[in-house]
């Protein structure tokens, strides 16, 4: 099962300004890429639950918060924002 990934553009202006702001933009392109990724086939499994639908996931240094519409199978990125690596 798949679900289609959106980014609203409040989301994807936030991460132009992370890549902007990157000491390796390289690292968090390839975080948004997993992000992406990994949304399209595991929406419901990743990070925390927040109100209902709505999930907040932090991957490498890229946070993100998001909803899932079960009934359309997609998945929308809400905000994007710098996570500091462990």
């Amino acid at each position: 099962m798949r679900f289609t990934v959106i980014w609203r553009l409040s989301a994807i202006t936030q991460l132009n300004a992370i890549f902007a702001n990157a000491d390796d933009p390289a690292v968090v392109r390839e975080a948004a890429a997993r992000v992406d990724y990994s949304l399209r086939r595991m929406a419901r499994d990743l990070g925390e639950s927040r109100a209902p639908g709505f999930r907040v996931w932090f991957e490498d240094v890229l946070g993100v918060f998001y909803r899932i519409d079960e009934d359309a199978m997609r998945v929308e990125v809400l905000f994007a924002g710098p996570s500091r690596r462990r």
